[in-house]
Formats: structure tokens, sequence, C-alpha cells
């Protein structure tokens, strides 16, 4: 019997990924053929000749109730959202910051959805090697102060006295590695000599990133393009920059293009995708941008004064 509940294609894909379900995965546990889980999901076959069968076998098979898979993913509550345990994120990140979701997903066929999942492993990765490194260079050092106790000749035992100042920074880094202080901040407050690190420049975490950076691929990710936070904390820093300086050239219009119109480069023909093309795929480009689209973002410069060129240099 067909449905009387015609099924959302749109809907149906966002749910199985959300699931992290290949169509094959679906269909083994839905007992549903692959074909015609594609056929669905393709709109190749009308909404409202979807058996309801199919559709009550689907919505088994994805954790939801029927009725939601005749919905558009906006009109799915966050009471929906939490019963089939998802929290709905309200909030709002950069454009460069999307873009990098965006060009992650591009280049390692990592959906943003699952970036968002991994985040905080991630994370914690990052932090406990770069706490890892410090406890190293720690030990390091204590071998290297001891061995300078052990060198200093009898008659030169006053120069050992500022080798005695490294027992106290070597008490705070202890105290700092035991509490996972991976920007440093107890060894800031603890350290009272005349040249004290500047959180504004640098943290210990932010010296991880740099040092861990310079030995992977530059176009992937670059040491010179980290900016610095505000005070203490984690850095912004683009990804695939240098890729996308070649493919833009550097012009603003080409730029905002591509970060802001899905499938640029999917789309751009072959040809215009080598290197001597620089001037026609610049232009291709901005010929992508709607005219209402340009126009907006023309008038949202205007309004709060913003010049990309002068930000660029």
């Amino acid at each position: 019997m067909e449905t009387e509940m015609p099924i959302i294609p749109e809907t149906h894909k966002a749910l199985r990924e959300m699931r992290g379900l290949s169509q094959q995965r679906l269909a083994d546990r839905s007992k549903i053929s692959k074909r015609t889980i594609a056929r669905i999901e393709n709109g190749k076959i009308r909404p409202e000749k979807v058996r309801t069968h199919t559709l009550e076998s689907l919505a088994k098979a994805l954790e939801v109730k029927p009725p939601d898979l005749c919905k558009q993913m906006s009109e799915l509550s966050d009471v929906d959202w939490k019963e089939y345990g998802y929290t709905p994120l309200k909030l709002l990140i950069r454009d460069d910051v999307r873009s990098n979701y965006r060009w992650v997903a591009q280049h390692y066929g990592v959906k943003p959805n699952d970036l968002i999942d991994a985040a905080p492993w991630m994370f914690t990765l990052l932090a406990e090697l770069s706490l890892a490194e410090r406890r190293r260079q720690l030990e390091a050092s204590k071998a290297a102060v001891h061995a300078a106790f052990q060198l200093v000749p009898g008659h030169l035992r006053h120069a050992q006295a500022g080798l005695f100042h490294f027992e106290d920074a070597e008490s705070d880094e202890e105290k700092s590695l035991a509490a996972r202080d991976i920007f440093g901040r107890l060894v800031l407050e603890t350290d009272h000599s005349a040249d004290p690190f500047n959180p504004e420049e640098t943290n210990p975490f932010i010296d991880f990133l740099r040092r861990t950076a310079a030995a992977v691929d530059g176009k992937a990710i670059d040491p010179e393009h980290l900016e610095l936070p505000y005070g203490d904390g984690l850095p912004e820093w683009p990804v695939f920059k240098t890729w996308l300086d070649e493919l833009t050239g550097g012009d603003d219009w080409a730029d905002f293009a591509l970060a802001n119109l899905e499938g640029m480069v999917e789309d751009m023909p072959d040809e215009l995708k080598r290197e001597q093309k620089t001037s026609e795929r610049v232009q291709w480009l901005i010929e992508q941008i709607p005219a209402e689209v340009k126009a907006r973002e023309e008038e949202r410069r205007a309004k709060w004064g913003i010049d990309l060129a002068e930000i660029k240099r």
C-alpha cells in the first residue's frame, strides 16, 4: 500500500548520515534494497509513492518515527531531536570557520557533522600530546641543569647561584603540568622574573602547535598563518590557505565565492584548474556569484566599513 505521508528525500538522507549509515548499511538494517534507498534520496521515486511498509522499515532502522521522515529538517523540533539522542546546537560561527569545515570535508572526505563530533577527542589528543612534550622537555632540562652543577669547578661555585632559580621554575612547571594547564597560566602567575613570557605573543600550547605544523604539508596548514589570540587561549588558523590563494589569486570576490557558494571547486571546469589559468579561474568564480548575493555583500561591507584588501595587508 502506498503511504499517505510523502517521504522527504532530503530529510531521509540527512537522518541517515546523522546516524553514520551508508546506503548499504541502512539497506542491511532495514531490509529495504539499496537501490530503493538511492532512488528515494535522489527523488526518483515520487514521495507519495513510497509504500507504507518501506516508510516504517526505514524509520525503524533510522530510530525515528515514520512521520518524521515526512517532515522538512527545519520542522523537527528540539523535543524530536532530544528523543533521538541529539541536542540542536544554537550558536554562531564566523564565515572563515565555516569555510574551514568545508575545506577539511572536501580534502579528507569527512562530513562537517563528524568533525563536530570528533572535536572533543581530537582536542584532547592534541592537548595531551602538548603536555607529554612539556614533560619530556622538563626532564631533559632537569638532567642538563644537574650536569651543569657537576661541571662547575670549585672556585666558580658562585656561578651555581643562577642554576638554583631553575628549581623554582621546575616546581612551577610541575604544578602546571599536574593541572593540565596547557596555556601555562600557572607558570605565568608565579613567574616573577624581569622577562616572563607574554601570553599575547605565545603560550606553551601555541608553541607546540607551531612545531607540529612545521612537520606537515604547508599547503594544508602553515605555521605562518597562525593568528595569535587576544590574551592567552586558542589561535585562529585557516586551513588550506595556500591552496585557496592559488585558486583565487588573492582576489577578494573569488575568495568570497569559494567561501560562501556551495560546489565551486567541484563545478569548476577542469581546464580552469590548471596553474596558468589563474585570471580565467578568478573571472569564472566571480561570475558564479548571483547578483543579489553580491549586492548584499557589498551593502554589508559598506555598512561595516570592511575593506578586505586592507585586512589582508
